[in-house]
């Protein structure tokens, strides 16, 4: 997670952001105040020594004396003023920063002049003061909101830790707290016990499944041995047995891996696989949903390709896609191509709605219209399988119509 985007860094920067806006305020406010009193102290008392000097020099009488200003009429004027246009100027003269007002009335110009070395070593200090009142007050806003979101993410740190840890019951003083965090610590703790009960519930439905599906299959898998070594030389009758007696032990076989997923998906074991015995071995089981239809079944493999990975669980994922598409299929063609990391299962059936691509691979969500005998779970136990072994699937609109189902195949083992 990068710095700016946590909770700590974004209630710092709110603070110096406010501390700067409120500083940049009080600062223009001081600007204005010193340009206000600069006209007030300089350019108001020029003006009026300038009126009171032109009257005077209309009267004929001598130029007034004033205590800090002097005054010039035509050529008494300093040749340093005597090009500048009238108006108020800021000059240096003789090492010092003069303020001259030039007028002009009836053919005459007149100078008023001050010198303004004092109030410009006051200007200078008053800015450098709120250039510095600005900069400190940003730095202390930075220090008090550092330390503000320390104390404030403090709690929430510590929350998030026993969520974490799922033991928020050590920390009862979270739950007690009648603040957000108190509220957002009960929230929580209401969940993980929600999220317990769910799991104890599972765990105790998927031992009953267990127990409720193996005791049936081993009944019939028993059955189709006894009838198997009674049928004798009926040998039609014996491939019928033997196909009920294989069904029964890769059935027995798939549910305790799916069992094992649902409880204990880290316990399953894995090992180097060959993909290509086990597509061609699963496409077998499948021809017999193709019979009385003009679909072909076909396999293409550039070579084999070996991965990490559990055959129950492969063989449950690409049964699961090989019977979807014989099952929706009426005519054309099924086709399974092994390339590199990825299996295409490519059929020209109806394909899937639109309406239904992106729940696609959600439980008990049809492919097909809602009038399909399916419960809607076979690609969800496919997506399933995927995730717990690394791998991906994905939909894709076939060339000629139909469906092209993608899984994706990872190098690293599951985790």
């Amino acid at each position: 997670m990068r710095a700016e985007s946590t909770l700590r860094w974004r209630l710092v920067a709110a603070c110096v952001l406010l501390a700067v806006v409120i500083g940049g305020i009080f600062a223009a406010a001081g600007y204005v105040i010193i340009e206000a009193l600069e006209y007030e102290m300089i350019d108001v008392p020029l003006l009026r020594a300038a009126e009171l000097l032109i009257q005077s020099d209309r009267e004929g009488a001598a130029p007034p004396k004033f205590l800090d200003l002097r005054v010039a009429v035509g050529a008494q004027i300093p040749a340093e003023l005597q090009e500048l246009a009238p108006g108020s100027h800021e000059v240096s003269m003789h090492g010092r920063l003069l303020r001259a007002l030039i007028v002009e009335d009836g053919g005459k110009r007149y100078a008023v002049i001050d010198d303004m070395d004092d109030f410009e070593r006051v200007e200078h200090i008053g800015f450098a003061a709120l250039w510095i009142a600005f900069f400190a007050g940003i730095l202390l806003a930075l220090a008090i909101a550092w330390a503000s979101a320390s104390r404030i993410i403090a709690p929430l740190t510590v929350l998030a830790e026993t969520v974490q840890r799922d033991d928020l019951a050590a920390y009862p003083g979270l739950l007690t707290a009648g603040d957000e965090i108190g509220v957002l610590a009960r929230a929580f703790d209401v969940r993980a016990s929600q999220l317990k009960e769910f799991l104890r519930r599972e765990r105790m439905f998927t031992a009953d499944v267990s127990h409720e599906l193996r005791t049936p299959l081993t009944v019939i898998l028993g059955a189709a041995e006894l009838l198997t070594a009674r049928l004798g030389s009926r040998e039609e009758l014996r491939v019928v047995a033997e196909r009920i007696r294989r069904t029964a032990a890769e059935t027995s076989t798939r549910v305790s891996a799916l069992l094992q997923l649902a409880r204990s998906p880290e316990t399953i074991e894995c090992r180097a696989l060959s993909l290509r015995a086990l597509v061609e071995q699963e496409m077998e089981r499948c021809r017999s949903l193709l019979e009385g239809k003009p679909v072909a079944l076909t396999f293409e493999s550039s070579d084999d390709v070996s991965v990490h990975a559990n055959p129950d669980l492969v063989a449950i994922a690409v049964s699961n896609l090989l019977r979807n598409a014989c099952y929706f299929t009426e005519r054309g063609s099924v086709r399974a191509i092994l390339s590199g990391d990825v299996l295409v299962i490519e059929d020209t059936g109806p394909g899937v709605p639109q309406a239904v691509r992106r729940r696609l691979f959600e439980p008990f969500v049809r492919g097909s219209d809602e009038s399909s005998t399916g419960s809607g779970l076979g690609l969800f136990i496919v997506k399933r399988v995927a995730e717990h072994l690394g791998w991906s699937i994905g939909l894709e609109d076939a060339a000629h119509g139909g469906s092209r189902l993608t899984l994706t195949f990872s190098s690293r083992p599951p985790a």
